[in-house]
């Protein structure tokens, strides 16, 4: 029986020949209609096709596709789509410039077929990615994965495998005793229970068995190896999840320490200062562009009809607690009579306070759109962890030990959290738990194209209606 590994490596290579064969029409049709300029003989055009091709698999050797890796999220296809894009045109040019004496595109023609390439194979890759989760959600190209162990973190692998998305196939776990806690969070079901360890390794030799998790400390040095000798007899890929919950929201990062290899306990990609700068020019580009174009005339329209149904000042602003806890004044629309509570009181469902065009500017986002003056200025970004009141920093940040690294990178207009369910009113300590934690995914996963899926994901929030905004 093929295993789960040669499954995704014989995908992997169908999806590079569809992607190569995308990147073809692509450059037929650029070449169709000019957008790279025309070859006078036959002999010239069949050059550049062969350069074209030859630069195009150079780069998806150094930048794999990842859109069949399971948990791809879109901002990892589109950061390697793009990678793809810029290291083809860079070997393009420079193979007819050293070994051919064909034409070289100039600038312009270079850049619009780098976006042309970029632009038609992300959306080539977006549907694959979207038809192979479809598959695997109907129980297709499944891993079949065991579990040894219990507790919090062994659940939250169960969380994973048991997203069909995933694509896992969780046979159950093995522990010394049978654990009730363990269970499917989409269906309740418990996961079933096989055996204590000592049941490993005959049940690895009678099923086909592609990954195994560990989460227990060994009992000792021989129980371990023999466990990964059979794992390696039968072609088991094994996995460790930690024990500590405290490390839970890490993003392990491996490095070489001597002659062996030691696990970092979280990494940030925006540490980075050139992650830094790309960011900060993104923001202020965006930014100045919006307060310089759309921003005047949605003002005009704010100004009038808050003037016309709400008396009291048209900007509302707020200390909030930013980048390494320094605090900042926010910018909003105002959308609440004038009151005594707004630095202490959250807003709540059906709130006295917010007036009914206050209401619509919080539904839609516009209530939020003074927050580019922010970005502009530097104290916030497009992107991050939205920023809370001084009374929530205070309060949260001593009952969630976690609370304030959300403040290692700037607060942001939009973010992760809030277009994953984690909008509004936080009526508990456990609301505010689960955007904390992934205020923190964010900050150990960002990347530019991150950025631009969660800005998307706002739009189409504004656009549909979020029941949270209010």
């Amino acid at each position: 029986m093929i295993s789960a590994f040669d499954r995704t490596f014989k995908l992997g290579l169908q999806l590079s020949v569809i992607d190569w064969l995308t990147f073809n029409v692509v450059f037929l049709l650029s070449h169709y209609f000019k957008l790279i300029p025309p070859f006078d003989t036959e002999g010239s055009f069949l050059t550049h096709l062969t350069v074209a091709n030859i630069a195009y698999v150079i780069a998806l050797q150094f930048v794999t596709i990842s859109l069949h890796h399971r948990q791809s999220q879109p901002a990892k296809v589109l950061n390697n789509t793009s990678r793809t894009s810029v290291l083809f045109i860079v070997l393009y040019t420079s193979i007819l410039g050293i070994f051919t004496h064909a034409e070289i595109p100039g600038v312009w023609a270079s850049l619009l077929l780098t976006i042309a390439v970029f632009l038609v194979t992300s959306v080539e890759r977006l549907f694959l990615r979207t038809s192979i989760i479809r598959r695997r959600s109907s129980g297709h190209d499944t891993v079949k994965a065991i579990i040894v162990g219990t507790g919090e973190m062994a659940q939250r692998a169960v969380n994973v495998m048991t997203n069909g998305w995933n694509g896992y196939d969780l046979l159950g776990y093995f522990a010394d005793e049978e654990d009730e806690t363990l269970v499917n969070p989409t269906t309740n079901e418990k996961i079933p229970y096989l055996g204590d360890r000592n049941d490993i390794i005959k049940f690895i030799e009678k099923h086909n068995v592609d990954e195994l998790y560990i989460n227990v400390t060994p009992r000792g040095p021989v129980e371990f190896k023999e466990l990964m000798q059979s794992c390696d007899k039968n072609m088991v890929r094994v996995y460790y999840i930690p024990l500590t919950i405290y490390g839970e929201f890490r993003k392990a990062k491996v490095k070489e320490f001597g002659d062996i290899y030691v696990l970092s306990q979280y990494d940030e990609p925006l540490r980075d200062i050139r992650n830094r700068i790309k960011k900060r020019i993104f923001d202020f580009t965006v930014s100045l562009l919006f307060l310089c174009t759309v921003f005047p005339f949605i003002l005009i329209v704010v100004f009038i009809v808050s003037k016309i149904t709400m008396p009291g000042p048209l900007f509302f602003k707020q200390k909030r607690t930013g980048y390494d806890g320094r605090d900042f004044w926010c910018y909003k629309f105002r959308s609440m009579k004038v009151n005594k509570d707004s630095d202490k009181v959250q807003a709540v469902k059906n709130d006295p306070r917010i007036t009914k065009w206050g209401a619509f500017m919080r539904h839609s986002n516009i209530d939020e759109l003074p927050q580019f003056i922010n970005v502009l200025i530097g104290n916030m970004s497009l992107v991050g962890p939205r920023p809370h009141m001084l009374a929530h920093t205070d309060y949260y940040s001593e009952l969630i030990s976690d609370y304030m690294i959300r403040h290692y990178v700037k607060p942001g207009i939009t973010g992760w959290a809030q277009t994953h369910g984690e909008r509004g009113e936080t009526k508990t300590v456990e609301d505010m738990r689960r955007r904390v934690e992934k205020d923190i995914w964010y900050i150990e996963h960002w990347s530019f194209w991150l950025d631009i899926q969660i800005m998307m994901k706002t739009v189409s929030d504004a656009i549909h209606g979020d029941d949270k905004a209010y």
